[in-house]
């Protein structure tokens, strides 16, 4: 459950014209009414972010200068403060002066600077809503910068900057753009990451219990470790490819739009009886480990196949006959993974390489080998995981499998589970249409293309970190994951919404409340 939301400001919380719009306001009271904290980061001084203090009510501790200081919402009781040491500080004007770029120095409550009509000055101090103090040598007030600032209004020169000024600083401080004309230098540690992770001590939350959103290339660290990060439409596609949600731009209400979908509609706060988010439309389903146990058949395929390859190196070569283990190698090299790809990772582990069309021989080998015990044998699936899908299905909700498996349509007919299904994205669909595998999202964006939703109507439920993560990198409305075995931290660590033994806990009991494993 999401309890605090923190908010890039510019770019993200106000519009091109550094306005709040009702909208936003509103927004914010809604998430106060449902009991969300709310607070704000940004690249301004403490008292740049004054004018939005009153009218959004904030109350919790703020964090300026992208982290370098956090102060309680009055804006002068400093809790925590990151400064630049003096001599990287005198280092960082000197390059940005040889560079051409103007330097801008926070320190203390002040802003210096030493051309008052240079580029942005004004704009600047439209937004912080004081003037600069005007000083014909910057470098005489860095005993404790907060904040330096390259200012240009060549957005290349402040990209190149930002890369070269990284390469030199190394560890010993942090160079950001926070606009396309802004190269912001602060400590280290003063980056949004660690405004989450300073959000999380002071006010006593989990990580998985914070939302993140912003627009720029430095609230990445912020989108990326908090339990839920959304990106602004008006964000680089960077930016929106590495958080979870995608919500509109900031001249479209995109944060109000973000607060309504993402964070108020999201479970625990709404869902359905399927214990899903109220919008999902569609079921993406794993198959083996999620509703099947054919991993059985698969090893005993594969195990008949390389102890066979084996035997025939063995004698020809000299060499002992190492038998195919069919837990241990099986789960380290071809569990959950593409054909071609486990099978080079299985031959390497073992010394040996091969063409692509020899390993190809051996997966079209072991086709064969599995047809022959799927013929003999029944897949048993998941009972609880199974009357959830049928769960879904009665509550009108699309479904698709997606998995690697190139015998996906024999599994599912041995395990009594082929008329279960709208669409059906397996290994030779895959193939024919050239999708990677996960964890890049493209057989599960597929599936939702197959099943006309868009991604984020639609759910995934997945028993691998790759799959947890294909969820994430496609925007998906929501991830579950599903960890038979328990103890399996990749899970959260990849971004899964809720992590589950079986399928059938997320079925609401009869208060209501749906159950976790």
């Amino acid at each position: 459950m999401i309890k605090l939301l923190i908010a890039d400001v510019d770019g993200t919380l106000v519009t091109s014209s550094k306005s709040l719009t009702p909208g936003t306001r509103d927004a914010v009271a809604r998430l106060r009414a449902a009991g969300v904290d709310f607070t704000i980061t940004s690249g301004r001084p403490p008292r740049g972010m004054r004018t939005l203090i009153e009218p959004l009510g904030l109350t919790a501790p703020v964090a300026a200068f992208n982290g370098g200081m956090y102060v309680k919402a009055d804006l002068t009781t400093v809790l925590i403060q990151r400064t630049i040491p003096p001599e990287i500080a005198r280092e960082v004007v000197d390059y940005m002066l040889r560079a051409g770029l103007d330097a801008w120095v926070y320190q203390g409550a002040d802003w210096y600077i030493a051309r008052p009509d240079g580029p942005r000055v004004a704009r600047e101090r439209s937004n912080v809503g004081f003037d600069p103090v005007v000083i014909d040598d910057v470098r005489r007030v860095i005993e404790a910068p907060v904040k330096i600032v390259g200012v240009s209004l060549d957005p290349a020169l402040v990209a190149r900057c930002e890369v070269e000024l990284g390469e030199r600083l190394g560890a010993d401080a942090s160079a950001a753009r926070s606009t396309p004309y802004y190269l912001d230098v602060t400590h280290p540690e003063a980056n949004k990451g660690m405004v989450v992770r300073d959000a999380a001590r002071l006010l006593h939350l989990p990580l998985q219990q914070i939302a993140t959103i912003g627009d720029m290339r430095n609230d990445l660290p912020m989108l990326t470790i908090a339990g839920v990060g959304i990106a602004m439409g008006n964000a680089s596609p960077e930016v929106q490819r590495l958080a979870r949600h995608v919500t509109r731009s900031n001249d479209a209400d995109g944060f109000a739009w973000a607060v309504d979908s993402f964070i108020l509609g999201e479970p625990p706060l709404a869902r359905t009886q399927l214990g899903l988010p109220p919008r999902t439309r569609a079921c993406l389903f794993a198959l083996d480990g999620v509703l099947t146990q054919a991993a059985k058949q698969h090893a005993a395929a594969w195990k008949q196949l390389f102890d066979y390859y084996g035997h025939r190196r063995a004698q020809a070569s000299g060499e002992p006959f190492i038998p195919f283990d069919a837990v241990r190698e099986y789960r380290a090299h071809l569990d959950g993974k593409p054909p071609l790809e486990g099978v080079r990772s299985f031959l390497v582990s073992r010394g040996i390489e091969l063409r692509d069309a020899t390993i190809r021989a051996l997966i079209e080998r072991k086709s064969q080998i599995l047809a022959d015990i799927l013929g003999r044998e029944r897949v048993e699936s998941y009972e609880g995981s199974v009357r959830y899908l049928r769960a879904a299905r009665a509550a009108g909700l699309r479904t698709a499998v997606v998995t690697p498996d190139l015998h996906c349509t024999e599994v599912l007919a041995s395990a009594g589970l082929a008329d279960l299904f709208d669409a059906q994205i397996d290994g030779s669909f895959a193939a024919a249409e050239t999708l990677a595998p996960r964890p890049a999202p493209d057989t599960y964006l597929a599936a939702a293309r197959t099943l006309a939703v868009d991604p984020e109507d639609a759910v995934i439920f997945d028993d691998a970190a790759a799959g947890v993560e294909a969820g994430r990198a496609g925007h998906f409305g929501y991830v579950v994951a599903v960890d038979r075995f328990g103890g399996d931290p990749d899970l959260r660590l990849h971004a899964a919404d809720v992590v589950v033994s079986d399928l059938s806990s997320l079925v609401a009991d009869g208060s209501g409340a749906p159950a976790h494993g």
